[in-house]
């Protein structure tokens, strides 16, 4: 029994002890006053025997490093810094824990000296190492402390009562806590130290999501919230002012006014209401399935947390971002949106979160893939830079518009993306040669999607006999048959890809127009020449082939050189008009699902 009374009242007095040694450290060695003009902060860096685990194949200490190098010597511009290490000296000792440079101490060339040569040693008495980075703070400014915590506390100390006791001797005082551990025992009493002091808590479980965490503490330090005003709080019964009696006369009426007097005088006083418990962060884990049943996404993934509550602009408020594949976020009890986005697929939760109760949340994303390809009427694979995808919803609005979901989409690529239907617009080169397509996308499976495309590479001549040289300072415009314009361009050789159907062109030189029609077979790449020596088109056979009557008769065109009845264009096609609603020859798609 005897031997339990000591544990326990060693469990007690740690934290005043830690209190204490901060203070003795603070007289022992006077920190320099920092610059006033910036905001003093201080590192807490662990390291403890657990900072020689890894982080995948790198271990923590030298994450930890890697991004204080990047980081310090640019901070240290804005912030007067100093360092605490804990853990570095001894195997096993809870006093391990050392001040080694003051706020304003800490730069760019101090940093490797004090840092560099630290391994991984000993115990982690985080409780001593924050209270004495909390003793530095000068009189009456705040301070920011940043502990860098590769796992828990392992002396013994209750790190929400020495952060509340830090809290209430430095108003000023913020710790933030960027945390190296993956386990939700440890993560606990951690976020409780930040919550406790206003400070920011981050869990990162890879050197990015560290890195990024880095970035916002000190974002956060640099830049404070402005505290909010405080509430006026009613005065307590027995500071309250009591009242006068009212003017009596008379012996008995004086005694009267005397005995009530005396009743309130002695009337019993209720204590001040208690003040409510602060709320503790809560760890929440994510982790998401490609499909019900299926594989645990290992990477790819992000993770957003919102409030649940839209602000008064419709908007959610982001709360935090996390790019591991199994996060852990720390966060207050209430209700949140979480959005896991993978790739092009992604899902969003509702989840509540309980005081006092840890949550895991798994998320079946119900991935699909879908790879896309483009072949010419050959069979001949289209070259890639002429190529374009657009992924498109499945669903048409009242207008007959659909939402684009990707657009210029990469040949042969594998995107990611919510199993169920979608159209695909596929075009080849920069005019009409377009394709149109519906697909389906199962989830766990890869869809390969083969699309035909029946256009044909048309160059265009301004010559002034044919086989001539083409002409320079050449206007050109292509229309379709029903008088639309599909492409305007100018120059000797201009050349684009056009789909399969009749078509007219119009080049414009020297104040002249000249004009020629002619038809596209799938794939039938051509040249087209267009004759100065055929004659200038007349005014009325140009405004005809611009605005063509709505319902023309096929053969029955006027260009130049044509006769009335004639049903053959000057290349031998036919030159009968194309509808242009007509659906593109052969437009069909091959599909081969197949497993990743």
């Amino acid at each position: 029994m005897r031997g339990k009374f000591f544990a326990v009242l060693k469990l007690l007095l740690l934290p005043a002890i830690f209190l204490g040694a901060g203070t003795a450290a603070a007289e022992d060695t006077p920190a320099p006053a920092p610059d006033p003009d910036r905001p003093a902060a201080v590192l807490v860096f662990d390291a403890s025997k657990p900072m020689g685990d890894k982080i995948g194949e790198t271990a923590k200490i030298d994450v930890v490093l890697s991004a204080l190098t990047e980081a310090i010597p640019g901070q240290a511009e804005q912030l007067s810094l100093g360092v605490v290490a804990f853990g570095h000296r001894k195997e096993s000792n809870c006093a391990d824990s050392e001040i080694l440079a003051k706020p304003g101490a800490l730069d760019g060339g101090s940093y490797a000296k004090l840092l560099g040569g630290i391994k991984p040693k000993g115990q982690a008495p985080i409780a001593a190492a924050i209270s004495d980075a909390a003793s530095l703070a000068a009189d009456g400014k705040p301070l920011d402390v940043v502990l860098i915590a590769g796992g828990a506390d392992t002396c013994d100390a209750d790190l929400c009562v020495t952060a509340d006791a830090l809290k209430q001797k430095t108003k000023g005082l913020r710790i933030h806590v960027l945390s190296l551990s993956g386990k939700t025992e440890e993560l606990q009493p951690l976020a409780c130290v930040a919550a406790a002091t206003g400070g920011k808590f981050v869990a990162a479980t890879s050197e990015t999501a560290f890195k990024d965490g880095l970035d916002m503490v000190f974002g956060a330090i640099a830049n404070p919230t402005p505290p909010s005003e405080p509430v006026a709080s009613a005065a307590a019964p027995e500071q309250a002012p009591i009242a006068a009696p009212a003017p009596v006369q008379g012996e008995s009426a004086i005694k009267k006014s005397a005995g009530a007097t005396a009743a309130q005088r002695t009337l019993p006083v209720s204590p001040p209401p208690a003040e409510p418990e602060p709320q503790r962060p809560v760890p929440v884990s994510f982790e998401a399935l490609v499909t019900e049943g299926g594989a645990k996404l290992q990477s790819g993934l992000i993770w957003r947390v919102y409030n649940a509550k839209a602000t008064a602009d419709g908007q959610f408020e982001l709360i935090s971002t996390h790019r591991e594949s199994n996060p852990t976020a720390a966060l207050l009890p209430g209700e949140y949106l979480v959005n896991a986005a993978y790739g092009l697929s992604n899902l969003t939760k509702k989840i509540k979160v309980e005081s006092g109760r840890s949550l895991d949340e798994t998320f079946v994303l119900n991935t699909g893939g879908l790879a896309l390809r483009a072949i010419l009427a050959s069979g001949e694979e289209c070259p890639e830079e002429s190529i374009r995808f657009d992924i498109l919803s499945d669903e048409e609005d009242q207008f007959g518009k659909r939402q684009t979901i990707l657009a210029d989409a990469k040949p042969r690529a594998v995107i990611r993306l919510n199993a169920g239907a979608y159209h695909i617009e596929s075009l080849y080169g920069d005019a009409n040669a377009s394709v149109g397509v519906d697909v389906t996308v199962e989830p766990g499976r890869v869809t390969e999607a083969t699309i035909k495309h029946t256009g044909a590479k048309i160059t265009f001549r301004l010559v002034q006999k044919l086989g001539g040289e083409a002409l320079a300072n050449t206007k050109w415009t292509i229309l379709t048959s029903a008088g639309d314009t599909v492409k305007s361009n100018a120059g000797a050789l201009p050349t684009h890809i056009l789909a399969a159907g009749s078509y007219a062109v119009v080049a414009d030189h020297g104040g002249q127009s000249f004009t020629r029609r002619f038809s596209i077979e799938p794939g039938g790449d051509k040249q087209i020449e267009v004759a100065v020596q055929d004659g200038p088109t007349s005014p009325e056979a140009l405004k005809a082939l611009l605005n063509p009557p709505e319902a023309p008769t096929p053969g029955t065109g006027t260009l130049a050189g044509e006769g009335a009845g004639g049903a053959m264009g000057f290349d031998g096609f036919s030159s009968r008009p194309a509808d242009p609603n007509a659906p593109l020859l052969n437009p069909g798609t091959l599909f081969r699902p197949s497993t990743p």
